[in-house]
């Protein structure tokens, strides 16, 4: 992890830390999402009669820039072309022109996000790109002015001259077309990484302009940053093709480096804070950075935006736009909001090896994939020094390399927990490395030793999650009978990736595309939605132990759903559930519990002495939960059995929709996953399938031949026949609470 980012963060805490009185609004999803509803609607109460949003005057008219970056904003929301209102807006800038560069630049923005809907777009995006393009100077740079012609001289006015926010925004207004036309010349990208690179300070940073103001800003060394993440991702893609280590490009590795050591400036001049806040929002999708030090710049961010909104939806205190006119630091604050959450689907791991030897393997695969899937998505570098719940942003975690990966016992241990905590590993061998490829298959030996990898067959599901594939490239998944625990391949993945040969190499996007529906069930979350619960901090009422019981197949998949089922129970009925386990039936009477929980997958083995205890512990008044792990058919199958020769040939029977588990539930909240609907089929959909052993007029056992551990982890999934993770948990917490006498 780059120390300029830690510190850079550390500022920031402490401008929050200083700026928040004590009861500030905190990041939470529902938060971010009020605020973004309450911007939207503000941008929209600004609106004119003819669609824009007025102009801006600063020694001359801009009659685009205003109405541009609302527009921008307000598709980036989620607003369609077609809404009449904003077609309106779209009328407007159609028809007006404009020769200036950031007006251009967020119009050239706002096209390519309408595009995302409307192909119509496509004809004015090209038009402004090329004016865009034209209007670079001989240098790579750009003024305030952009009339399609190569600037030789700037007299007079000092917005004829270069300046370093007019030319990030420029490229950025030619890479938003760029990413739609693909008609960007490569001259262009090395006239302008030439430029930046030519003006980045001895100290690392850029300034605002070479002459007028020279020293070094946080704004502009952002600024400077995104550019050449944007140019050398353009240019220096084939420089990575190789497995030569973790190297970065000096110009990245220097303005890391200033900003490590002029962090203060990062918000402390709030007078441009939307404009800085939306730099490092673009820096840190460009560098796929989580995290600066060991916190979350998102969550941060998104903090301090919430508690400056105004009760009307505007985003203005503080100050810092173009100028302070309330339209432009809302769009700000909107773009921060919107574009940071976009769903994280992968994270890539840092740790002591050759994690990084494609340093953009991810950034051009999760491009890839956002055109595909139709919705902007994202990727993350983590590390080792956070606390795993942390990594579950995306639910996928990336190691990659060619020499053999060290992580110490606790890294071990955290890479555990992030997988029992509902996580999946994904694993790629580059360059051939026989040491990553040994080196890692020792790591899942260790990880998981009940499980092993096994060859994928050309018709096994991973081949058609998404994209119907023949059988290559080879994959292998280890798995607990539920879900995918990792997914490992031998063929070099990150390469094609790095070398964006989306065309030529297929097969190594859509394999990676069809492993994340494959883990998923073809569902995205925002960054920053909470998957694995906080501990609660206050003292439960009383207490209930949950057995979990022992048996000689498969009887612990899920190690941690009951852990993660206890700590939301305990917040919502102030219940604490203890997780005990697993122990042998036969440790039942001695237990002191209420409830017992059996799962599993394969065939369901008891002994007679096992049967014995079960049936003595339902008989004293214990409940045993008995559920299919992942909807396992053979599990079932052998389940039913040993209950009929334990309980009666008419045992389990179905349990009504008014039982008393059922009834704090209700029919109407009892929901499947997508696999088990087409299961039970239209008829089935809607019916109770809970089974029951009555013992003294009560359900003592219940039985599920739907999953309902591996939903309790709260997770989507594409191979699981069960319950809804919610549905899951409150058929449970009816249970718990009926067996405990609440």
């Amino acid at each position: 992890m780059h120390r300029a980012f830690s510190c850079l963060l550390a500022g920031l805490i402490a401008l929050l830390v200083a700026a928040c009185p004590a009861g500030a609004q905190q990041f939470s999803p529902e938060a971010v999402d009020e605020a973004i509803e309450k911007g939207v609607e503000f941008l929209w109460s600004l609106q004119k009669e003819d669609g824009s949003w007025g102009t801006y005057t600063h020694q001359r008219t801009y009659p685009v820039g205003p109405t541009a970056i609302c527009v921008y904003a307000l598709l980036e929301s989620g607003v369609s072309p077609r809404d009449p209102r904003m077609a309106k807006a779209l009328a407007y800038l159609r028809k007006t022109e404009s020769d200036y560069t950031y007006g251009l630049a967020f119009r050239a923005s706002a096209y390519a996000a309408a595009m995302k809907y409307d192909e119509r777009y496509r004809t004015p995006l090209r038009k402004d790109v090329s004016k865009l393009i034209k209007s670079i100077s001989r240098e790579g740079a750009y003024t305030y002015d952009a009339d399609g012609t190569t600037p030789t001289k700037f007299p007079g006015f000092a917005g004829n001259a270069p300046d370093n926010s007019n030319t990030q925004y420029g490229l950025l207004g030619v890479w938003a077309g760029q990413r739609h036309l693909h008609e960007v010349p490569r001259q262009y990208w090395q006239r302008t990484m030439d430029y930046w690179l030519k003006v980045q300070k001895p100290d690392g940073g850029w300034p605002y302009s070479p002459g007028g103001r020279p020293n070094s800003y946080m704004s502009m060394t952002l600024a400077g940053l995104a550019s050449v993440y944007v140019c050398a991702d353009n240019l220096y893609a084939a420089k990575f093709a190789t497995c030569s280590g973790n190297v970065e490009l000096p110009a990245i590795e220097k303005a890391l480096k200033w900003v490590d050591e002029n962090y203060e400036e990062a918000l402390g001049q709030s007078k441009w804070f939307y404009y800085t806040l939306y730099g490092v929002e673009r820096v840190g999708l460009a560098s796929g950075r989580k995290y600066f030090g060991r916190q979350d710049w998102y969550k941060l961010g998104a903090a301090e935006l919430i508690r400056r909104q105004s009760p009307n939806g505007a985003f203005l205190q503080g100050g810092g736009g173009f100028s302070d006119a309330p339209r432009s630091t809302t769009c700000y604050g909107l773009l921060f909001l919107l574009r940071g959450r976009r769903p994280v689907v992968i994270n890539k791991l840092e740790y002591t090896g050759d994690w990084n030897n494609r340093p953009r393997d991810c950034a051009y695969l999760t491009r890839w994939m956002g055109g595909k899937f139709e919705r902007e998505v994202a990727w993350q570098i983590v590390n080792l020094q956070v606390p795993v719940e942390e990594w579950h942003d995306a639910p996928i975690l990336y190691i990659s390399g060619a020499r053999a990966p060290s992580f110490s016992q606790e890294e071990l241990d955290k890479l555990r927990r992030f997988v029992w905590q509902g996580g999946t590993l994904l694993t790629a061998t580059e360059c051939g490395g026989s040491e990553f490829s040994h080196g890692i298959r020792e790591i899942y030996e260790k990880l998981f030793p009940q499980y092993k990898l096994v060859p994928c067959t050309p018709e096994h599901e991973i081949y058609r999650a998404q994209f119907l594939m023949s059988g290559t490239p080879k994959l292998e998944v280890l798995t607990n009978g539920i879900r995918p625990l990792a997914i490992h391949t031998e063929a070099d993945l990150p390469r094609a990736w790095q070398l964006q040969r989306a065309d030529t190499e297929k097969a190594a996007f859509e394999s990676a595309a069809n492993a994340y529906m494959y883990v998923t069930g073809k569902t995205f979350r925002n960054r920053g939605v909470r998957i694995w619960p906080e501990e609660p901090a206050y003292t439960p009422k009383r207490e209930v132990k949950i057995v979990r019981v022992k048996h000689a197949g498969n009887y612990d998949p899920e190690p941690l759903a009951y852990e993660r089922f206890a700590r939301l129970i305990s917040k919502q009925d102030k219940l604490k559930i203890t997780p005990v386990g697993p122990l042998p039936a036969t440790d039942l009477p001695n237990a002191n519990a209420k409830i017992a929980t059996l799962t599993g997958t394969g065939e369901l083995k008891l002994t007679q002495a096992e049967q014995d205890a079960l049936r003595m512990f339902v008989e004293d008044g214990g409940t045993l939960v008995i559920d299919a792990a992942g909807g396992d058919r053979e599990f079932d199958r052998s389940t039913r059995q040993l209950l009929r020769g334990m309980f009666g040939s008419s045992a389990p029977q179905r349990l009504s929709a008014d039982a008393p588990p059922l009834a704090s539930v209700g029919l109407d909240g009892l929901r499947y996953r997508s696999r088990t609907l087409l299961r039970l089929g239209t008829s089935g959909a809607g019916s109770v399938n809970l089974r029951g052993v009555m013992v003294a007029g009560r359900p003592a056992v219940l039985y599920s031949r739907e999953d309902i551990t591996g939903a309790l982890l709260g997770r989507p999934s594409y191979t699981c026949d069960g319950y809804t993770p919610q549905s899951a948990y409150d058929l449970m917490r009816g249970i718990v609470l009926q067996a405990a006498g609440n």
